[in-house]
C-alpha cells in the first residue's frame, strides 16, 4: 500500500476537518471567498499534551534519580569504600601490607593502594556524645585525586599526623559541637578486657579511654557520611584499633571504576597477592566497589524502578487517552472512513490510517514532552533556587503583613541532601522511553483503528437519506 494517503489523513486528523461553507474576502485570514476554515481536534490535541505533559516528570525523574545516584556513589567510593578493597587478618601492620601495596600499585590501571583500619567507637565531648566510625587511613589515601575532588577541607588540615591528632565528619563535629583545637574523648574496648573473663569490669567490659585534639573538620558534601567517621593516623590506629570488632583492608582506586576492566585488575591483584601471602589470602578476600556496597546500591535502584513505574503509570493513562480521543475521532468522521471504502480503500488500508495517525500523534506528543522533560532536567537546579527564592520572598511578605518573623525556607537542604543535585542523561535510557511512548501510541490505536475497519457504507448512507 502506498504510505501518502495514510499519512495524509493521519495529518488531516491532528489539523481537524474542513468546516462546510464560504467565508468573506474581508475574513481575516486572508484566504479568500473560497477558503475554508480549520477546525482543529480538542481530543486529539489533549492526547498530545497529555503525554507530553506525563513524559516531562519521567525524564526529569530518570535524569535526576541517575545523577543523584552517580553523586552519591561517587562519594561513596572516593571517600569511604575505594573502588577495591582487599580483606587482611587482624593486627595486619604496615610492614606486613608493604609487598601487597607494592605489587597493587604495580598493576596496569591502579592509581593507589593504601592500608586502612575500621572500627566503632563512641566520641564525648564536654557537650555531646556520639558513635563514630574511627578510621585509620595513610597520606596516600589523602593525596589521592579521587578523595581530594570529594572530601572537602572545612577548617584545618586534612589529614591527622599525630598520635593524638584527629579529623572529624563536619555533621558529626556540628553534633559534638566541636571546632579545630578543641578536645575529644574516644572511648574503645580494651583488647586486655576482651580477651579476659565475664566477672573484669560490668559485665565483662572495661572501657579504654584516649583524648585526641581536633586538628581538622572534613566534608564529603552527603550528610549520612560527614556524621559517622573520624580519621586518626595509622601510627594511632596500629595503637588503639586492636580489638576483635576491628576490619583492616588495602584499599585500591582504578582509574576507571565504571568500566570492565575493574573486573580484569581485580583477576590479576588475585594472582599477585596469592604468592605473597600464602598462608592466609584467597580470592574471595578481594570485592569491588559494587560487592561491598551492594545493599545500599540496591536501595538506590529500588527507589528509582519505583519512581519510573510511578511516572510510567501516568504515562498509560495518557496513551489510553489518546486511545479515547481515537475512538471518538472515528465515530466523528465516520463518513469520511465511508468515503474512503467507497472509492475501494480495504480494511487494511483504513486500519494502517488510523494506526499511523496514533503513531504520529504520539510522536508529536513525544516529542513535546521530550524537549520540555530534557529542558526541565538540564535546568532543575536553577529552577529549584527560583522556587526557593519566590518561596522565600512570599514568607517575607507575609511575615511583614503578620508582624511574624519570617522563616528561611530551603528545598535542598545541602546538610541533608547532595549540594548540587547532579544531572545525568543516559541518551540509551531516554531513546528507549521515546521508543516505547512511540510503540505504545501504536497499540492503543488499534483498538480505534478495528473500529474505523467496521464502519458501515451501506448504513451511513440510509441514515443520510
Amino acid at each position: 500500500m502506498n504510505p501518502a494517503p495514510m499519512f495524509f489523513v493521519a495529518a488531516r486528523t491532528l489539523l481537524g476537518r474542513k468546516k462546510a461553507g464560504k467565508i468573506p474576502k474581508e475574513d481575516k485570514d486572508g484566504k479568500g471567498a473560497s477558503g475554508r476554515r480549520l477546525s482543529p481536534s480538542q481530543g486529539l490535541t489533549g492526547a498530545i499534551l497529555g503525554i507530553g505533559i506525563s513524559l516531562v516528570p519521567l525524564l526529569l525523574v530518570l535524569v535526576v534519580s541517575d545523577g543523584m545516584i552517580e553523586g552519591i556513589t561517587r562519594r561513596y567510593i572516593e571517600t569511604k569504600t575505594y573502588h577495591i578493597q582487599v580483606a587482611v587478618p587482624d593486627n595486619f601492620g604496615s610492614q606486613e601490607a608493604a609487598s601487597g601495596l607494592a605489587a597493587a600499585r604495580a598493576l596496569p590501571g591502579v592509581v593507589s593502594a593504601s592500608l586502612e583500619t575500621n572500627g566503632s567507637a563512641v566520641a564525648v565531648s564536654a557537650s555531646a556524645s556520639s558513635a563514630v566510625m574511627l578510621r585509620a587511613a595513610d597520606q596516600e589515601f589523602f593525596k589521592n585525586s579521587g578523595t581530594t575532588a570529594y572530601l572537602k577541607i572545612l577548617k584545618g588540615s586534612l589529614f591527622p599526623r599525630g598520635n593524638r591528632d584527629i579529623v572529624l565528619g563536619s555533621a558529626l563535629a556540628e553534633k559534638l559541637k566541636l571546632s579545630v583545637g578543641d578536645q575529644l574523648t574516644i572511648i574503645t574496648p580494651n583488647q586486655e578486657t576482651e580477651e579476659g573473663s565475664m566477672s573484669e569490669g560490668y559485665a565483662g567490659y572495661r572501657p579504654r579511654l584516649s583524648f585526641f585534639r581536633v586538628t581538622g573538620i572534613v566534608s564529603a558534601g552527603y550528610r549520612d557520611l560527614d556524621a559517622v567517621w573520624a580519621f586518626i593516623s595509622p601510627a594511632a590506629g596500629e595503637r588503639l584499633l586492636v580489638y576483635s570488632s576491628c576490619y583492616s583492608f588495602m584499599g585500591l582506586k582504578v582509574e576507571n571504576p565504571y568500566s570492565n576492566s575493574l573486573g580484569e585488575i581485580r583477576t590479576s591483584l588475585s594472582e599477585s597477592l596469592d604468592p605473597l601471602y600464602p598462608a592466609w589470602f584467597d580470592s574471595y578476600l578481594v570485592r569491588t566497589w559494587p560487592e561491598v556496597e551492594r545493599s545500599l546500591y540496591a536501595s538506590f535502584g529500588t527507589t528509582k524502578t519505583t519512581l519510573i513505574f510511578i511516572m510510567g503509570i501516568a504515562l498509560l493513562v495518557a496513551a489510553i487517552n489518546l486511545g479515547s480521543s481515537l475512538s471518538t475521532f472515528v465515530v466523528e468522521h465516520s463518513m469520511d472512513i465511508a468515503v474512503l471504502r467507497s472509492f475501494g480503500a480495504t480494511d487494511r488500508a483504513v486500519r494502517n490510517i488510523f494506526v499511523g495517525a496514533g503513531l504520529l500523534t504520539g510522536s508529536l506528543g513525544t516529542l513535546i514532552g521530550l524537549a520540555a522533560g530534557l529542558l526541565v532536567s538540564v535546568n532543575v537546579n536553577a529552577l529549584i533556587r527560583a522556587l526557593e527564592w519566590l518561596l522565600n520572598i512570599g514568607s517575607s511578605l507575609f511575615a511583614l503583613l503578620t508582624g511574624r518573623q519570617a522563616v528561611a525556607l530551603k528545598l535542598l537542604d545541602p546538610a541533608y541532601y547532595l549540594e548540587v543535585i547532579p544531572v545525568t542523561i543516559d541518551f540509551s535510557q531516554i531513546v528507549t522511553i521515546v521508543l516505547l511512548c512511540i510503540l505504545l501510541s501504536a497499540l492503543v490505536s488499534l483498538l480505534p483503528a478495528r473500529k474505523a475497519v467496521r464502519v458501515s457504507v451501506q448504513e451511513l448512507i440510509r441514515k443520510s437519506f
